[in-house]
């Protein structure tokens, strides 16, 4: 894994090369859908004022869910967002609770609880139309976060910020060079979330993730599914590589990030690259 310093939030300017290895260790097994304790105050996920670590993860999706439990085992006060009651609900079993949030329309009072928790995880992927949902209203975001307990933020992005690269080697010199909306939408999501952080004075990083695999979410568990192919799939048939991250090598990448936090930094991240035939 390489790590990338970004001195500028202009994408003209190059990365500045500076190679920090991470350790990852063997991979545990994560029990995901192990309950825990509802009734427990001090893993319902509220703030707690006496606990130095607090995670709010906006988008308690795959890799937020999976991060959500790990930080749970490790005593971690730890809340977010989902986008369904039944999602909700189902979280609630576990003993984290959750607040109901729309991309569309998000309901901003949410900030009031945001800014207690000491760190932040964006996991929302922006829209096509009108980009990051939060960063639509900046301004209120940044008075509210600049009043709370806020001192890490992680904005979870994508390796398509790079754009096709033809099947050549994507490393620290490659500049990013969009080619869909999606792609474009995150790369502006990224320098926004890097502006605000600086803004705030917290530590703040991006991590740019390849293809996202783990239980339950595979090539070979879409096929069982006979699920239709999304665009981005559709679109590696025709590539010669492709880069893969598994969901708990994300976790570990978090977990080191929470331990060491550094402002600026963007974290290209993959466990292996796949040569198609």
């Amino acid at each position: 894994m390489a790590v990338f310093q970004l001195p500028s939030l202009s994408p003209e300017i190059p990365f500045r090369f500076t190679p920090t290895p991470l350790k990852f260790s063997n991979r545990r097994r994560i029990n995901f859908f192990r309950p825990l304790s509802a009734t427990d105050d001090s893993r319902s996920g509220a703030p707690d004022p006496e606990s130095p670590n607090q995670m709010f993860i906006l988008g308690m999706g795959f890799v937020g869910g999976f991060f959500a439990q790990q930080l749970k085992e490790s005593d971690w006060v730890v809340s977010g967002t989902c986008r369904s009651d039944s999602k909700k609900k189902e979280w609630e079993k576990r003993g984290i609770n959750l607040h109901p949030f729309s991309a569309d329309s998000p309901e901003w009072s949410l900030l009031d609880s945001v800014k207690d928790y000491t760190h932040l995880l964006i996991s929302i992927p922006p829209l096509a139309d009108i980009g990051d949902p939060m960063l639509r209203n900046v301004e209120l975001v940044r008075d509210k976060l600049s009043s709370g307990n806020l001192r890490w933020l992680c904005y979870l992005s994508s390796t398509s910020v790079y754009g096709d690269c033809g099947g050549a080697w994507v490393n620290e010199n490659h500049l990013p060079n969009p080619k869909t909306q999606s792609a474009k939408v995150r790369l502006a999501a990224e320098q926004g979330w890097l502006s605000l952080g600086r803004d705030l004075g917290v530590s703040t990083q991006i991590l740019r993730l390849g293809g996202i695999y783990g239980p339950g979410r595979s090539a070979i568990d879409t096929l069982l599914k006979q699920e239709r192919l999304s665009e981005g799939q559709k679109r590696r048939a025709s590539r010669k590589f492709t880069s893969r991250v598994h969901v708990e090598d994300i976790c570990q990448v978090l977990k080191a990030a929470t331990e060491k936090p550094a402002s600026g930094f963007v974290y290209p991240s993959s466990s292996m690259i796949i040569l198609l035939r």
